[in-house]
């Protein structure tokens, strides 16, 4: 009898980016949630071979830099602690709201407005190409 793997969360982590870090390329803010997870997750960092399914490789950015800045320098010496590996990841369907989300962060001054630019539009559709 086959058991089917499954993927369960262990944790969930966030934090707000300060105003410096908001003006990171989008690899370093990669990098910076790397290293964030690193911090709050070592434990599990330090016991196990840990998959990176992501987009872009933060891992190798860091690595082929020729000339390390101060902060990639500190980041560099926190990767190289553990093993880490790459995967890249693949379209997921249920994850396209979740993708456009992060693509399109909504900035500090929006506000909910309960306006509607015309009141006659009842449903939306979202046909495929």
């Amino acid at each position: 009898m086959m058991r089917e793997k499954k993927v369960l969360c262990t944790s969930y982590l966030s934090r707000m980016m300060t105003p410096n870090e908001l003006k990171y390329s989008p690899i370093e803010k990669q990098c910076l949630a790397l290293i964030f997870a690193i911090q709050k997750l070592k434990h599990y960092f330090q016991a196990y071979i840990v998959q990176l399914v992501s987009k872009a490789n933060p891992l190798k950015y860091v690595t082929s830099k020729t000339v390390l800045s101060n902060r990639l320098a500190r980041w560099y010496l926190q990767l190289q602690q553990f093993k880490i590996v790459y995967v890249p990841q693949k379209a997921v369907k249920e994850q396209v709201l979740a993708d456009f989300l992060v693509d399109h962060p909504i900035t500090t001054e929006w506000e909910l407005s309960n306006d509607l630019p015309d009141e006659n539009v009842i449903v939306i559709e979202v046909t495929p190409p």
